[in-house]
């Protein structure tokens, strides 16, 4: 567990064929699928990197052994994820993490080709004056959620219907119910389908190593 006051969470999954990036998978095929969720964690740990914050990944499955070496040397640790459903997973993360001290941390997911360090810079700017901050996702999810550990509301997952565009909507309102003060993000798009590949490029928003991964497989619009 690293030292300081904040951290950054990060979920993965060990790249395995089949068993990332399903959705997209339909459209590309699951090498092709797994071989683009691997360019995603790769740059998303070289931003976190860059940002000079500490990085703890929580993982999917038991044995942080299946996951490439080179994601867990530059984690300051490796934890498995634990619940049955999203929401349960992320709640556990986040008091594994208060629990063992950190003050304040904020958990993003590795399919985010837009965000960089400026943007988890700001996350931690806004977490500084309110009592959470969120960064929504284009389809009416987030992208990004941190808390202080004075602050950390498990209920915020709970009663959601995860991997629905309500999922943003109905978190800020039970935020705002329970009267926490939340801090808002700009809105960027994650990578779920070959339409958000496609919109992406075309936006962009494709680091050049991600559209080098990607070009084999792109399908016309």
């Amino acid at each position: 567990m690293p030292g300081g006051s904040s951290c950054i969470a990060l979920f993965v999954k060990p790249p395995v064929p089949g068993r990332v990036k399903t959705r997209l998978a339909r459209a590309i095929g699951n090498d092709a699928a797994c071989t683009l969720y691997s360019a995603l964690v790769d740059r998303v740990l070289a931003t976190i990197t860059a940002s000079g914050m500490p990085l703890v990944i929580f993982h999917d499955g038991d044995d942080a052994g299946h996951l490439p070496v080179a994601w867990q040397e530059v984690a300051n640790s490796c934890i498995p994820q634990q619940g049955i459903d999203l929401g349960q997973r992320m709640a556990h993360a986040f008091s594994r993490l208060f629990s063992d001290g950190i003050e304040q941390a904020v958990l993003i997911g590795s399919d985010i080709p837009g965000l960089d360090a400026a943007y988890l810079h700001n996350a931690f700017r806004l977490l500084a004056g309110h009592d959470l901050v969120i960064g929504p996702a284009i389809d009416g999810g987030y992208c990004l959620i941190g808390f202080h550990s004075a602050t950390f509301t498990p209920a915020l997952f709970q009663q959601i219907p995860w991997s629905t565009g309500q999922v943003l909507a109905l978190t800020l309102a039970a935020a705002e119910t329970i009267g926490l003060s939340i801090g808002t993000l700009p809105p960027l798009r994650d990578l779920d389908t070959v339409d958000d590949l496609h919109a992406l490029v075309a936006g962009g928003l494709m680091p050049e190593k991600l559209i080098k991964a990607t070009e084999m497989f792109l399908l016309p619009a």
